[in-house]
């Protein structure tokens, strides 16, 4: 019997989330990642 489990990573719930300066993306240098929790 095989299994598949799908998960995904998701930028960690306690670290607060900073926009770059041209307000195009989520800036994720040095943000701590985690798994999703509702996967």
């Amino acid at each position: 019997m095989k299994v598949l489990a799908a998960v995904k990573r998701v930028i960690d719930y306690n670290v607060k989330i900073r926009v770059k300066s041209d307000h195009s993306d989520v800036d994720l240098t040095n943000v701590k990642m985690a798994l999703n929790p509702f996967c």
